[in-house]
Parts: structure tokens; C-alpha cells; sequence
């Protein structure tokens, strides 16, 4: 687990919601690198916590067998892994105990995907009684190459309140927020920031990552880099402080955190066709898909379509937000988890 990332807030609400409805997590990181404040979050909604942080080899080894002794003297009603590595099968070999296994996929499941897929993982795939996909199109393309049964159960995410603000100009404003790689799309975003046919138009960008310094982006006067947020209350200002949402990712997406949340809050959104966004679409005018291998020319084409609804008023936030609420929302998303721990039937 990492500072940040999607999958890291899938995991803290996962944690919070299972909690809230009566259930006991012990959790267990193999590759910790969380915010001091996450920890904490964690050893107050979990019943135990076992972090292994970044450090030499040994000491990791020595944390693996000694939160695997420790979770093997334990009766659980259900283990739920998450993630992407050889750990996974690892730890449950070690355990001993896999009738109630759950593991959860998160990342497309196409070819680009199987393709980071290690030889560990991939016995973690087949070895699990339980496996669930983050969307139907995911589910597909694994059941393609896993010839097994594949359930689709969505990530958490937190509900963002929509609050209604003046303009204080004309211009739309796009946004992104998230990891800062190229393949989530930045450099177009840099690129589209230079159009002149964009010129109404402001980027605004959100996150941190190696390859880029925020320095990088004082090359782009129409671009603003705001560096990072944290919590609930700012992930709010950010989303209703743009117009639109943008995610011109390549990136092998599951079904991104940071649509969902969009979503919650009826925000627009414009994203490329990668993994299980498709399954989001809820109307042609607020949810935009282009095709993942969308070149400039195709992407400023969108963005023009685009900004031309939006000054139509052809938007609707409402079904953004209703297709959210009864399909994604904790709500919705507990009663799923539960039963495929067995807790309901």
C-alpha cells in the first residue's frame, strides 16, 4: 500500500464500511507505505494490523512468517486479499486455510494486463475458491485466460456531495487528479492546455509523481498544478471546483476510484475505453468514452464536442448520480461483499 492511490482508498473504505457493519478485520500489508495518519486510521477501524514497511530483505521475510504464524492460530470466517503480487498465494499456502478465499482483482484483466502477471499470481488466480473482478468487462477478459468462474463486485469509494457555486468567468475548467505517470495521459493534458482552439478552457491538475516536478508544469500558463490533497473535505473542493473530469489514461484501469467518486457527485467526465469505465456510462452527454488508442487529433476533436455541450447545457448530473447510487455506493457495494463472504445469504 502506497501514500496514495486508488486502490489505497478502495482499501480504507473496504475496511470502514465492513467495520461499521460489525465485522472484525485483521489486515495485513506485506508492502507498507502509508501516511502516518493512515495507519492510525487503519488501527482504529481494524481489530489488528500487521504492516510490514519498506526495509531490508530479512526483516521483510521475517514479518511475512511472523504475520502468517500469527493469522494461522486465528479461526476466520472469511479471508479477503487484494493486490497484485506473488505475496498473495504465498501467504495463504502459508496460513493453510482456503475454502473461504476471497481475492479481488483490480486492474483490467486484458492482455496488457495478464502480461505484469507473475508466475505467483497467476497460481493466486486460479488457487482462490472466490474470485472477483472490479467490472463485467474485466471479468470477460479473464474468464478468457483463467477459463474459471469470475464474479464482479466494484471498489469502494466515498460519495462526494455536490455543492452548486457561481462562475466567476466563462472558461470550463478540466481537471484531473491522481497518479502523476504518463500513461494516466498528462502529457496531453499538457498538450491540450497549448491549443489555441482550447483557449476558453483551464487544466487543473492534482497529485505527485516521480515523473513529473511541479516545476514541469510552469511551462503551461493555462495549466495549474495545485501538488496534492488529502481527506474527504479537500477531495470535495477539488471536485466541485472543476467542470469536467479528465482521464486520457492507457494505463491497464480496473474501474478507476476517481470516476467513481466524479460520478458520485454527478460531475462530468470524459475517459478513455480502458478495463470496466464502460461500465459507468450513464448517458452519452455527461460520460464520455473514446477509443484507449485515441491519438491528439481524436482526443481535441472529443474535448471540442465536449465543451460544446456543456455550453448547450446538454449535462444532466442526476444520472450520474443515481446510477451511483443505486449501483455503487457502500450502500450498495456491503451488501455484495458480505454475501460473497458468506455472511448473507
Amino acid at each position: 500500500m502506497m501514500e496514495t492511490g486508488g486502490i489505497e482508498s478502495h482499501i480504507k473504505e473496504f475496511c470502514l464500511q465492513m467495520n461499521l457493519r460489525g465485522i472484525e478485520i485483521h489486515l495485513v500489508v506485506m508492502n507498507a507505505a502509508m501516511l502516518p495518519e493512515n495507519e492510525q486510521f487503519f488501527k482504529k477501524v481494524c481489530r489488528k494490523v500487521f504492516l510490514c514497511k519498506r526495509g531490508r530483505s530479512y526483516l521483510r521475510i521475517f514479518h511475512f512468517f511472523y504475520a502468517g504464524f500469527l493469522c494461522r492460530m486465528q479461526h476466520y470466517d472469511a479471508i479477503y486479499t487484494n493486490g497484485q503480487g506473488d505475496s498473495i498465494n504465498n501467504f495463504m499456502s502459508l496460513i493453510g486455510r482456503k475454502k473461504n478465499w476471497v481475492h479481488h482483482h483490480h486492474t483490467s484483466g486484458d492482455l496488457s494486463d495478464q502480461q505484469t502477471w507473475s508466475t505467483g499470481y497467476r497460481k493466486a488466480l486460479k488457487n482462490a475458491p472466490l474470485l472477483i473482478a472490479c467490472s463485467k468487462k474485466n471479468a470477460k477478459d479473464m474468464n478468457e485466460v483463467l477459463v474459471r468462474n469470475i464474479e464482479t463486485i466494484p471498489c469502494f469509494s466515498r460519495k462526494i456531495k455536490f455543492i452548486p457555486k457561481q462562475k466567476v468567468n466563462d472558461n470550463i475548467k478540466f481537471g484531473y487528479y491522481g497518479r502523476l505517470i504518463p500513461q494516466k495521459g498528462i502529457d496531453h493534458l499538457c498538450r491540450l492546455s497549448e491549443d489555441e482552439d482550447l483557449k476558453n478552457v483551464e487544466f487543473h491538475i492534482w497529485g505527485e509523481g516521480a515523473a513529473y516536478s511541479s516545476e514541469y508544469f510552469l511551462k503551461f500558463p493555462r495549466l495549474t498544478y495545485h501538488g496534492c490533497f488529502h481527506g474527504e473535505d479537500e477531495l470535495t473542493e477539488v471536485i466541485n471546483s472543476i467542470d469536467a473530469f479528465l482521464l486520457l489514461s492507457i494505463h491497464p484501469e480496473g474501474l478507476p476510484i476517481c470516476l467513481l467518486e466524479a460520478m458520485s457527485a454527478g460531475l462530468p467526465w470524459l475517459a478513455t475505453n480502458r478495463g470496466g469505465i464502460a461500465d459507468i456510462v450513464s448517458d452519452h452527454y455527461s460520460t464520455r468514452l473514446i477509443a484507449a488508442n485515441a491519438d491528439y487529433a481524436l482526443i481535441k476533436k472529443e474535448m471540442l464536442s465536449f465543451i460544446n455541450d456543456i455550453n448547450e447545457n446538454k449535462l444532466s448530473r442526476e444520472n450520474q448520480i443515481n446510477l451511483y447510487n443505486n449501483k455503487f455506493s457502500s450502500e450498495a457495494l456491503a451488501s455484495q461483499w458480505k454475501k460473497a463472504f458468506g455472511f448473507i445469504q
